[in-house]
């Protein structure tokens, strides 16, 4: 892809968030996409076929830069509790960074965007899965990790901060993501430290 269709590429998918999280993915359209990016409607097409090939386009890529965040958590190498720490603290950290991605992410449901993203994201979960079973099983051996399924690590981990993310991306409240960053990472630990 050259740089020109790659820039282009990358505009009409900017233009595409500003304008899903403003809107929600049903009632964008693609003139208002089309309008923010200044990219042409056949250029739209060209590259993402329709609203929701761009939908899952856009989902899709900002997937795949969280998970690589969190990959490179896992492959810094600290010890158990630095790792856990950091996961937490990468999850709010990419939040704070991307707040209009991660409101996408966290608000894209739309059944048709679901569907066009099942395959790419079961590949790229599988291997976000497969690195953090790898991760566990190795500190559960070493025995600092409790033995728990993956599934519950993720809940344990994830899911508090994600539910702290969602609460803070409709107010954006410094102090509450101060406290987060400080509260959060101790409680996961807490959880699952051997």
């Amino acid at each position: 892809m050259s740089t020109v269709t790659a820039d282009r590429r990358g505009e009409i998918l900017e233009a595409a968030l500003a304008v899903f999280t403003r809107h929600g993915y049903q009632r964008a359209t693609i003139e208002e996409i089309r309008a923010a990016s200044g990219a042409s409607t056949g250029s739209i097409y060209h590259h993402f076929g329709g609203k929701e090939e761009l939908a899952a386009a856009l989902y899709v890529e900002g997937l795949r830069a969280y998970q690589r965040s969190f990959l490179d958590v896992l492959a810094r190498g600290d010890d158990a509790e630095g790792t856990v720490r950091a996961i937490v603290a990468n999850h709010l950290d990419w939040v704070a960074s991307n707040p209009e991605m991660a409101r996408y992410l966290l608000s894209t449901r739309a059944a048709e965007v679901v569907r066009a993203t099942d395959r790419e994201l079961r590949t790229m979960n599988r291997g976000v899965i497969g690195a953090t079973r790898e991760w566990i099983d190795r500190e559960v051996d070493a025995g600092v990790l409790r033995a728990l399924p993956t599934s519950l690590y993720y809940a344990i981990l994830i899911g508090p901060v994600q539910e702290f993310a969602r609460q803070w991306l409709r107010a954006r409240d410094a102090e509450g993501m101060r406290e987060a960053a400080r509260v959060l990472p101790d409680a996961a630990w807490r959880a699952v430290g051997a």
